[in-house]
């Protein structure tokens, strides 16, 4: 559970709290085969009151572990995730379909499905293990990273070897 306690904050306008949580991949419901899974993933963030809404924002520090779409090589990298809402009680006269808040019930507000949600949303849509990643040959499949191939350069894709007749 990633339950912050808010019942300090509700009473004073502008008043500021931190928070800091550790938790698995296992306990915020991620998918067991996601890149998070066996990682620790550490939360810190701050709780504002600004008079109208609850403020909460931070960080998520996590480690993934990924395979490289270019060279599919295994890597791990670490990740920083920023993260925000705003919450605000709910009263049931005066919930706003609308309105882009986020509302909780008590004097705590769960941050999980938060949590999980930016994380989820921070997941690359193309995994790379390095900006100068070179992948793998197409014709022998050696990794380019690691060693050079002899393959030809120059070869020509069958189906556009009719072309290569006009530049003669």
């Amino acid at each position: 559970m990633m339950k912050i306690n808010v019942l300090q904050a509700k009473k004073e306008i502008g008043s500021q709290e931190t928070f800091e949580f550790v938790t698995s991949a296992g306990e915020i419901d991620l998918e067991d085969e996601s890149p998070w899974t066996g990682s620790e993933i550490k939360v810190d963030g701050e709780l504002t009151n600004n008079g109208r809404v609850l403020k909460i924002k931070g960080v998520i520090h996590a480690t993934a572990k990924y395979q490289c779409s270019y060279c599919l090589e295994d890597f791990t990298t670490q990740m920083d995730i920023p993260f925000g809402d705003d919450y605000q009680e709910n009263s049931s006269e005066e919930v706003d379909e609308e309105a882009d808040l986020a509302y909780y019930n008590g004097d705590e507000i769960d941050i999980a499905d938060l949590v999980r949600e930016s994380i989820i949303l921070a997941e690359p849509l193309k995994i790379v293990c390095s900006k100068s990643c070179r992948g793998l040959c197409p014709q022998c499949g050696i990794n380019l990273n690691t060693a050079k191939c002899s393959c030809s350069d120059d070869v020509i894709d069958p189906r556009l070897a009719v072309l290569s007749q006009l530049l003669k």
